[in-house]
């Protein structure tokens, strides 16, 4: 017997959900409703559902929130916006798609449709995957293996991992495979958070997730008030860094009991350049997540593939997929995307290849990855955005283009 797929509706009007799940129930789905995310908590098992369809703006919390319940869910947010930055911002906080009330039956269809298809057609691969751990290299059934057994407890974990390679998403693997997993997972990051907001976010009489996003980055006095968050029973808490806290504690910037308290666990996510046998599965996984977000399956030429294989990947998974998705957004429908298309820098200087160069194709730094796109993005992105993207604070991006000497284009 085939399972129907199952959708929820949130939506504050009777009359939009009376409509949405009677159109939605002639295609063969069954259907449940809500009228605010609050509801839907208390009747539903919200991350069970195949799709999840949901107003914008409702009376309490935005339907956004939901990429926080349940972010392995497909979300299409309703908006009575017709904002493109609106739909542009909604799609990259992570939602599956977007539509603008009134609604147009036909593209909301469409969408549904699309997305349940592509979500079978995924489910179908999915032995290459663990949640967003993606890939069948030791070092990743290592890092599955251990996110699994992890979970079982509510000890604190420590991430390490270089900027780009995945760190968020095994912390919110974790999340979701524990027992804590209905409950919020509450991402800080510690690169902008101010005193007040860790303190009101820590003061919670309900089960929480924390996830200390780049702990390295956070100031000697609010760490003292982490250190003392660990006296609380019913928060987990979840830490990421890109820097050797060892060395940070040793030099009197990090405090060694802070270390000791998140280092009960700790989970090490390798770089993308020495897993190099998961590129295949890394690559066919994000195109087709962001095939599934534009509409069509492009192609990449073999070039374009030997290309993505043969590069150092600098800015690792995060690289990776800003790459792909750039081929993609810029492609024409039905076009193959070749070598060139993918925009991969060659060297810091883009001066010719010597002969040299070409048996090393592909090598790029940190440093050079970071010029690169602030480079090629500063004239259509603001700071904040540039920041976002690259994972790092607007402070951070200021004083790397200060050491650097990448002055800032005002636009």
């Amino acid at each position: 017997m085939v399972t129907k797929p199952h959708i929820l509706v949130i939506d504050s009007e009777a009359a939009v959900r009376s409509l949405l799940c009677n159109l939605l129930e002639k295609q063969d789905y069954h259907l449940s409703q809500a009228t605010s995310i609050s509801e839907a908590k208390d009747n539903f098992n919200i991350t069970s559902f195949d799709l999840i369809i949901s107003e914008l703006n409702l009376s309490q919390l935005l339907g956004t929130e939901l990429l926080n319940i349940a972010p392995q869910v497909p979300l299409v947010i309703m908006s009575e916006s017709t904002d493109l930055r609106c739909a542009i911002d909604i799609m990259r906080q992570g939602a599956t798609d977007y539509i603008a009330k009134p609604l147009n039956i036909e593209q909301l269809l469409e969408i549904t449709q699309r997305i349940l298809h592509n979500l079978k057609y995924n489910n179908d691969k999915n032995r290459h995957r663990t949640g967003a751990v993606v890939g069948d290299s030791a070092q990743i059934i290592k890092i599955a293996h251990k996110i699994q057994k992890a979970a079982r407890s509510l000890a604190p974990i420590l991430i390490l991992g270089e900027f780009g390679s995945g760190r968020r998403k095994v912390a919110r693997n974790i999340h979701d495979a524990s027992n804590f997993s209905k409950q919020p997972f509450v991402i800080i990051d510690c690169a902008l958070v101010d005193e007040k907001t860790l303190r009101n976010k820590l003061r919670t009489d309900i089960n929480k997730t924390f996830f200390f996003n780049n702990i390295c980055e956070l100031s000697l006095s609010l760490q003292t008030i982490v250190s003392s968050a660990f006296k609380q029973k019913n928060i987990r808490i979840i830490a990421s860094t890109e820097q050797d806290l060892s060395t940070a504690t040793a030099v009197g910037e990090f405090r060694n009991d802070l270390l000791f308290n998140l280092s009960v666990i700790t989970i090490n996510v390798p770089p993308v350049r020495e897993r190099k046998t998961d590129l295949p599965a890394l690559i066919e996984y994000f195109i087709d997540r962001y095939s599934v977000k534009l509409g069509y399956k492009a192609s990449f030429t073999s070039e374009a593939m030997q290309a993505m294989n043969d590069y150092h990947w600098p800015g690792n998974v995060k690289q990776l997929k800003d790459t792909i998705y750039q081929a993609l957004a810029l492609s024409d429908h039905g076009e193959s995307i070749d070598a060139t298309s993918l925009y991969l820098p060659i060297t810091k200087t883009n001066k010719p290849l010597s002969d040299s160069d070409r048996q090393r194709p592909y090598q790029l730094s940190l440093e050079d990855y970071f010029i690169h796109f602030v480079s090629q993005n500063q004239q259509h992105m603001s700071e904040t955005t540039i920041a976002e993207r690259l994972g790092i604070s607007r402070k951070s991006l200021w004083e790397r283009r200060i050491k650097l000497g990448l002055p800032r284009i005002k636009k």
